[in-house]
């Protein structure tokens, strides 16, 4: 038996969907994800209203169509049946990133490590509809909800409500390495940008805040000490050309405290060679 549903969201827009509903004996018009036919099936459960059979062969097509195009897709594989459901509000662009075959081994997620394993030939990508970007959210949603695809690891749409990242996932965030040149981009990014004295003292509130309600327990205080003996441990001496009396200290910053100046003018001091208030030679020891 297949039946019409109309989805009406605004008086000026209209969506319709085909659904085959292999329940005869259900009389109502509720919708039960797992009485749907597969996207491969004969019986279709949507409509779209563009679909690639071979994603590969029809990449150029992809990209031309949906430029400037705002709507929701899906990716279905052809062996084994299993799709992706996602959305854009410049799909042209969207879809092109799933082409980039550097960025999908970067970002494990099922439906890009299935586009590995897999290959585009082995995926039709289908346009489910054009919508205003107005309610691309709300259309993303009611397609997750009716598809229920099995590639999409978040059940609400731009939402990470649920999400959890794989222990593997953590282990590569942490020993991830951010290059020179990734540094100097980002640094480009914020250079020359004027922070406002209201945006300053909200930043200085929200911390203070976070630090009153998180305080460090002693063992994390014990462990930035460590840390820190362990990066600034570089035991000085601090002479006074005047009375040729010597001072040690274990590090750069119990030398400035005693001096009143900052750790930073002791290390500049050692570097340089050059004489604290004019007074005090500093050398390492």
């Amino acid at each position: 038996m297949r039946q019409t549903l109309s989805c009406r969201h605004t008086n000026k827009y209209k969506y319709k969907v085909r659904i085959n509903n292999n329940n005869n004996n259900n009389n109502n018009n509720s919708l039960v994800p797992n009485t749907f036919t597969s996207a491969t099936a004969d019986v279709k459960l949507v409509s779209p209203v563009k679909f690639y059979e071979n994603a590969e062969v029809f990449k150029d097509e992809v990209l031309k169509d949906n430029r400037d195009q705002s709507g929701v897709y899906r990716w279905v594989n052809n062996l084994n049946g299993k799709t992706y459901v996602g959305s854009g509000v410049n799909l042209a662009k969207r879809l092109g990133s799933y082409y980039n075959k550097k960025e999908l081994s970067r970002n494990p997620r099922p439906i890009l490590d299935a586009l590995l394993k897999y290959g585009y030939n082995n995926f039709t990508l289908e346009i489910l509809e054009y919508c205003p970007k107005t309610i691309l959210l709300e259309r993303e949603q009611f397609y997750l909800d009716l598809l229920v695809p099995e590639y999409n690891i978040l059940k609400h749409a731009y939402s990470l409500l649920g999400f959890k990242h794989s222990q593997e996932s953590i282990e590569k965030l942490k020993a991830k390495i951010i290059s020179p040149e990734h540094k100097e981009i980002l640094s480009a990014v914020h250079k020359g940008k004027l922070v406002s004295d209201e945006t300053k003292n909200k930043l200085a509130a929200a911390t203070a805040s976070y630090r009153k309600n998180n305080p460090l327990t002693p063992e994390a205080l014990a462990n930035i000490k460590a840390k820190t003996l362990a990066r600034e441990g570089v035991f000085v001496s601090v002479l006074n050309t005047e009375t040729n009396e010597v001072k040690e200290f274990t590090n750069q910053t119990e030398a400035g405290v005693f001096l009143g100046v900052t750790r930073q003018a002791i290390y500049n001091a050692v570097k340089r060679g050059s004489p604290i208030n004019g007074i005090y030679l500093i050398t390492k020891t």
